[in-house]
């Protein structure tokens, strides 16, 4: 990574916009999506705002919603800032005629010269890896004034939350990286296979990584130690040389025979980032605003990134329910199997908190790595779906679900979109056969696959 990274002027130029927008605001609203990107970005944004002396309220949306939006930003609101959705909703919300920010990384539908747009899929990069909301709320936050560094632990939580660390950073993320750590504000730590804790309770609870029949088992847990010749109470950082090379070979074999691939491994084994100031992981506060998100506890989630003690309490309370259910449904997926086309390969989640989650995991422990993989989750009125690729599908083999999932929602009357590598959609009841036929067409299209894996 480029120690020295410097960020295109015409994009620093809008965030000098947007900082005097903040500036010069009296009441501001915030909405932001309610995942960790979504969570983080919130935080990084309303504490800015406070530290300013300005009146702000959040809401925290599991889509765009141009109602709420519309509703939020009544009388005596001067500025509203949207943050990780909106760049596909510009026309709408020019319409408003509304002071406004909308800090976004998925693709747009346009740029505008009415909204303070910032999003770098303008400049012709790739939003998935290049920032996020949160980091984009980062960049605005220390735009604003140099004293937010300090919010830095908010914004990489929402990052990593994202996975943008996987094969290192690039773009805003670098950037930030490496001024916050020109101030000591932020180390890189070596990632492990394994989460803190005891290794007996580790495989017992996570999901990351999943190993059938080892995952959530206790017989399996015990065959596996014995053989690695460690005991239950280890814990990683705990066993020497030898043993941790014992147990991540066997892991790794594990995994790589239940298709997994090198890359995978590798995803797993990527950097972590330590605070200093409060002695804090990226990765641990990742896990917890992310569960929060995920069972609509976002306002939990937001309050802990901002610092309330009893909000963190309760939020590690919540995370271990979360890592439960997301660790049922992985093994009861694993159980089903998966259903295959052309491109694709796709399962309906048995918990619908955890769908988005779900997805990467099969996809990175499970699936079949040459197909692209579906995740439906039945809702009340309609399905909503999430999809997974790999680097290696999108940059090799031509794939893009953001083009994939948006062309076939639309053909059976949802809506769909996100980024080539990851995207998500909502279907109506009843149409989702359709649509997992006309999203199969596309993704085997896009990557030329003319007969089943």
């Amino acid at each position: 990574m480029d120690v020295n990274v410097q960020l295109p002027e015409n994009l620093l130029n809008r965030f000098i916009i947007a900082a005097a927008a903040v500036r010069e605001c009296a009441e501001a609203r915030v909405f932001s999506h309610n995942d960790a990107d979504g969570i983080g970005a919130a935080s990084v944004l309303v504490s800015m705002l406070t530290r300013l002396g300005k009146g702000v309220q959040a809401t925290m949306l599991k889509s765009f919603d141009l109602e709420a939006v519309t509703a939020g930003a009544g009388p005596g609101v001067d500025l509203v800032i949207i943050a990780d959705m909106g760049s596909s909703n510009l026309s709408a919300l020019e319409a408003l005629d509304r002071r406004m920010v909308v800090l976004d990384h998925h693709r747009p539908e346009k740029d505008s010269d009415k909204v303070v747009h910032l999003n770098p899929s303008v400049l012709k990069v790739d939003g998935a890896r290049y920032a996020c909301a949160s980091t984009l709320s980062m960049l605005l936050a220390v735009t604003v004034d140099e004293n937010n560094w300090d919010l830095l632990p908010m914004a990489f939580a929402g990052m990593v939350g994202d996975r943008q660390h996987l094969q290192g950073l690039t773009g805003v993320n670098a950037h930030l990286f490496s001024e916050a750590g020109k101030r000591g504000l932020v180390q890189e730590r070596k990632g492990s296979l394994l989460p803190p804790g005891p290794v007996g309770d580790v495989f017992m609870r996570s999901s990351h990584p999943f190993i059938r029949g080892v995952s959530g088992d206790e017989h399996g847990i015990s065959v596996l130690l014995r053989e690695a010749n460690v005991r239950p109470e280890s814990t990683w950082d705990g066993l020497d040389e030898s043993g941790r090379r014992r147990l991540s070979s066997l892991i790794s074999l594990r995994l790589l025979e239940q298709g997994c691939t090198l890359g995978g491994l590798e995803d797993e084994l990527a950097p972590d980032y330590f605070f200093p100031a409060d002695n804090s992981r990226a990765a641990t506060l990742t896990r917890l605003v992310n569960a929060c998100g995920r069972v609509d506890e976002t306002a939990l989630g937001l309050a802990m990134l901002l610092g309330e003690e009893e909000a963190r309490k309760r939020a590690e309370s919540l995370v271990k329910e979360y890592d439960d259910m997301l660790l049922d449904a992985a093994k009861r997926t694993a159980e089903r199997g998966l259903s295959k086309g052309l491109g694709i390969q796709y399962f309906e989640s048995p918990h619908k908190e955890v769908s988005s989650e779900l997805c990467g995991i099969i996809m990175q422990w499970l699936g079949d790595q040459d197909k692209a993989t579906i995740c439906l989750t039945r809702m009340d009125h309609n399905f909503k779906v999430s999809s997974r690729g790999t680097r290696r599908l999108v940059d090799r083999d031509g794939l893009d679900l953001s083009v994939a999932m948006r062309d076939a929602a639309a053909s059976v009357g949802g809506v769909g979109g996100g980024h080539n590598i990851a995207s998500g959609a909502t279907v109506p009841l009843g149409k989702e056969i359709d649509f997992i036929q006309a999203l199969d067409e596309i993704v085997a299209g896009q990557m030329n696959r003319i007969s089943a894996k």
